[in-house]
């Protein structure tokens, strides 16, 4: 709590002027006893110490107003070993108090005969006068405690002000900057004591702004640019005025390349990330993992094609994951889900009042939210042909236009697309533009169906297995042998997507640790015993058979050779030994 040592300065400046106004002497003491006023002329020496001893001791102690007659009259002067050297003839002492405590006293002393009889003749007015300065002295202390706490919360708000990840500018009444935070100071290029007491349109211009100064009309996320062209910031402004009436404003802004990161990471899921997620040790996987290994490090346009439910968007991911840009947006759109009348401004977005409905302020496209990093366009097949120009400029000159708007913003994308149609045909069907399609596919990687390559299925089985079980809390321990020729045999028109589903679904109704041919779709099982289907199921076990013969052949018949067999048939040793039963 603040103490009239606080405030001595004003304190001495009272004890002079009841001084020169009523012709005596004053000194005042703090609760402590310690002088904070004095006007030196009572003593033949200068006052020291306050003594409780003292007259003004004995008020602080009692908190009695004292009147003293003569040094003859009082029991503490009597007292007082300095007698001798007081000039004192008479003296009046009334306490300071504040809300019931002492937290003083003011002492006036007569030194001349002249002085103390005006002293004594006033008395009682001269007390009522000294409590009033009393009063001023606790009204000057309470002046003092609210400005250290109004400087305390004003530093703390600044602290909290500029630990604030968004830019902050309050700005006074009259439109002028008062504090801006060290994210303002960093976009404007400039130190906030630079920046104080210039107009805030100076740098924040726009229609918004001025609303905001003039009539104090909010708004929320506005884009502009900040700067001159040498050195500009794209950012997203929010402005509030302050209070009821015009006191002031407060601006908002955050930087764009901040805000597409936040975008990116609500909107964006983590899927497999590498290609070790890309389960599968065929031929065919092999050499496409290689492929897209090698490529990933470029920033050509890759096209992806394959049936639906091949896992083009997990390939997709993996390149981006490998590529420098990994640590930048992976942004993805699907062509086919999206209605043709909002392709456009997702893609390119669009500016506030392009069409009925439009976000206020207008929103940022994919193109602009994936810069640095990676757009996926999944089905571009299915992209509207009279998009397709636009789509082809974005490509060619690396600038995206926003839907109603008239300028033109840089962005640094890789592309890469993905269909389950055949493009060709497409372009010479004049469903898709030729020009389009060479621009996207100029790597084309090509992801085979499921069907093409048996020995994944088995792999992919125990993924999945290990994957749901994990997931519905069931310890199942693999497949039984009609359940694992079932779903081997299966033709997988719907990839690795129709398998999950599968496996999922067995999974749930499977009350043992191996799944039972029982706990398969209804669809597998009937297909299963269809006699069209037993011609595939021998097939396969024919191919079954000649794989684990070259295996054995290869890597030998001891344990370690089995073992090496196993691992090159991606199936486990216990497997392994089963099918050497069976065969």
């Amino acid at each position: 709590m603040v103490g009239l040592v606080d405030i001595n300065e004003a304190v001495q400046n009272v004890s002079e002027a009841i001084s020169s106004v009523l012709d005596v002497d004053v000194i005042i003491s703090d609760a402590e006893f310690r002088k904070v006023g004095d006007t030196k002329r009572h003593f033949n020496r200068e006052v020291t110490e306050i003594r409780d001893t003292y007259v003004i001791g004995h008020v602080l102690r009692t908190g009695e107003t004292a009147t003293i007659a003569s040094k003859a009259d009082s029991p503490q002067c009597m007292a007082c070993k300095e007698q001798a050297e007081c000039n004192l003839r008479a003296m009046i002492c009334v306490p300071i108090e504040r809300e019931g405590a002492r937290v003083g006293a003011i002492g006036l002393i007569a030194i001349t005969d002249v002085a103390r009889a005006k002293l004594l003749d006033n008395r009682d007015n001269l007390v009522v006068f000294t409590n009033r300065m009393a009063d001023l002295i606790v009204s000057k202390l309470i002046e003092q405690e609210t400005a250290e706490k109004l400087t305390i919360s004003k530093n703390r708000l600044t602290r909290i002000i500029d630990s604030i990840e968004e830019g902050i500018v309050a700005v006074d009444a009259a439109g002028r900057i008062m504090h801006t935070n060290a994210v303002v100071e960093e976009v404007l290029g400039a130190r906030s004591e630079e920046l104080a007491g210039q107009l805030v349109e100076t740098y924040f211009s726009g229609a918004y702004v001025g609303a905001l100064l003039r009539d104090g009309t909010a708004f929320t996320n506005i884009e502009l640019r900040i700067g001159d062209q040498s050195r500009s910031t794209h950012v997203l402004i929010s402005g509030k005025p302050v209070g009821e009436k015009n006191a002031g404003s407060i601006l908002a802004l955050k930087k764009m390349d901040d805000v597409y990161k936040v975008i990116n990471n609500l909107t964006t899921s983590p899927l497999a990330t590498s290609f070790d997620e890309i389960v599968g040790a065929s031929p065919q996987i092999g050499q496409l993992k290689r492929q897209a290994l090698r490529v990933a490090v470029s920033s050509s346009n890759i096209l992806i094609t394959g049936e639906s439910g091949t896992g083009k968007e997990l390939l997709a991911r993996a390149i981006h994951h490998a590529s420098p840009r990994a640590a930048k947006p992976f942004v993805a759109l699907n062509c086919a889900a999206m209605p043709e009348t909002l392709i456009e401004s997702e893609l390119f977005g669009f500016e506030e009042g392009a069409f009925t409905g439009a976000a206020r302020g207008g929103r940022p496209g994919k193109f602009q939210l994936a810069h640095g990093g990676t757009i996926f366009l999944d089905e571009i097949g299915d992209m509207p042909l009279h998009l397709q120009p636009k789509l082809l400029r974005v490509l060619q000159e690396k600038t995206v236009e926003r839907l109603g708007g008239h300028k033109s913003v840089a962005v640094d994308v890789r592309v890469i697309a993905a269909t389950n149609r055949d493009l060709e045909q497409l372009v010479a069907r004049g469903e898709f533009r030729e020009d389009l399609y060479y621009r996207l596919s100029v790597i084309p990687l090509h992801i085979p169906p499921l069907r093409a390559r048996v020995g994944d299925v088995r792999l992919l089985m125990t993924h999945l297995l290990r994957q749901y079980g994990g997931k519905l809390g069931k310890s199942i321990k693999g497949f039984t042998g009609n359940a694992e020729d079932a779903l081997l045999a299966w033709p997988w028109k719907g990839n690795v997507r129709e398998l999950a589903n599968a496996v999922e679904y067995a999974v749930n109704m499977e009350q043992t640790p191996y799944i039972s041919f029982e706990s398969l779709p209804v669809r597998i099982r009937e297909g299963a015993m269809s006699p069209a289907a037993m011609p595939a199921v021998g097939v396969l076990r024919s191919t079954e058979t000649d794989a684990i013969r070259r295996a054995l052949g290869e890597c030998g018949e001891s344990l370690e050779g089995k073992k090496r067999a196993a691992a090159m048939l991606g199936i486990s040793l216990a497997t392994l030994y089963r099918k050497i039963k069976e065969m």
